[in-house]
């Protein structure tokens, strides 16, 4: 799947998620809400009869003191009795927070029930009712909102995979379309391509007079572009990376090649190149390396300015491209590598060649870095 589909499918995957979790979370909230008051009615149903009972038990404990003086116990729920200014009268209760406003609340392991008494028996405004919290009540709605939420994002998911690809399809097709189309181009250009080199090489400038040596020129750098174009095409569409095929490689010498083979396209520009080369010996496929530098190369032309600069520099361990161009801003350096990416309607291409660079760097398992200024110009570092 090229890096534009994956994008596209991870952007709509990403926004897709992100509102079922917002869905799952707000049904999760109400949900619980909604079980918690329900928890909360039973606690206080049970909670009420404990506290009319225990009522009845302090009026009759009222009534006969101080003949009987024992607080009223009881082993299903703890107690405890205040006054009208919130102090303890007396409690047996394990809770040591105690909040009087409320008519019930929970703690960590307790639940409490605060009755306010219509009567003051024994001197007592509220009375407080202590049982243990039922965890398993909790536990249990947790248990019902996990399972259903999982349900419920993982049958979300497949149905957002089966937009995803819905969503996708149109420009599966349009890429389809355009990869065919170069297909077709690629196998089509092959031949007058040949043609139009091999008549070329057979003409020398000098037997021309100046301005029939400049129209060759100028035939000879349209023939290099043209067979730049072809065979990044060719390598886009029709070419595997030979694994087998790993010989040793002057970069240095490659790279000298590779200047001499732009020559035409450097003074059509008016460019200067300075080279800073040291012997650097790497394995791999030279038709990869090939690209590889061409491509690179190339774009420093082809972005420059007239008059402009290329510095080249090359040692054990990195090649650096530098070159005066149009330069880049922060949004075109993180799309450069996407396939049919160009940032000029002015220069001609596919907006194959970064693309190329990047697949056979990651095959090589090189690390690109790139520095650019918009109107200052492009630095492309590799390193290996």
């Amino acid at each position: 799947m090229p890096s534009s589909e994956k994008k596209s499918l991870y952007r709509f995957i990403s926004i897709y998620i992100t509102f079922v979790i917002t869905i799952i979370f707000t049904i999760s909230v109400i949900y619980y809400n909604s079980n918690i008051d329900r928890v909360k009615l039973e606690y206080k149903s049970i909670m009420q009869d404990f506290a009319t009972l225990q009522i009845r038990r302090l009026k009759w404990l009222h009534s006969h003191y101080p003949n009987y003086s024992r607080y009223p116990r009881d082993n299903r729920f703890k107690s405890a009795i205040y006054d009208l200014e919130y102090r303890e009268i007396f409690s047996t209760l394990n809770s040591k927070y105690i909040n009087l406003e409320a008519t019930l609340y929970f703690n960590k392991e307790y639940a409490i029930y605060v009755e306010t008494l219509s009567d003051y028996y024994l001197g007592a405004k509220y009375l407080l009712i202590e049982i243990p919290k039922d965890n398993k009540m909790l536990y249990k709605i947790y248990k019902n909102i996990a399972i259903y939420s999982s349900i419920f994002f993982i049958v979300m998911l497949l149905i957002g995979l089966y937009l995803a690809r819905l969503f996708i399809q149109p420009m599966k097709s349009s890429i389809e379309i355009l990869n065919n189309f170069i297909k077709d181009t690629t196998h089509e250009i092959n031949t007058p391509i040949s043609i139009i080199n091999s008549n070329i090489e057979m003409l020398k400038l000098d037997q021309f007079n100046p301005k029939d040596s400049k129209k060759l020129k100028r035939i000879k750098i349209a023939s290099r572009t043209l067979e730049g174009i072809y065979k990044d095409l060719k390598f886009t569409t029709l070419e595997q990376i030979n694994k087998s095929d790993n010989e040793e490689i002057s970069l240095k010498l490659l790279i000298k090649e590779r200047i001499e083979y732009f020559s035409y396209l450097l003074d059509s520009k008016q460019l200067s190149i300075y080279l800073d080369l040291n012997e650097s010996i790497i394995k791999g496929n030279r038709a990869l390396y090939i690209r590889l530098i061409d491509n690179i190369i190339s774009n420093a032309i082809k972005y420059n300015k007239v008059g402009g600069r290329v510095d080249i520099y090359l040692n054990s361990s990195e090649l650096i491209v530098e070159d005066s161009g149009i330069g880049m801003n922060s949004k075109e350096i993180n799309r450069v590598f996407d396939r049919y990416s160009r940032f000029s309607e002015h220069e001609g291409g596919f907006g194959l060649g970064l693309n190329i660079v990047k697949k056979i760097a990651d095959y090589y398992n090189l690390k690109i870095d790139i520095e650019s200024k918009k109107n200052i110009g492009t630095r492309f570092i590799i390193r290996w």
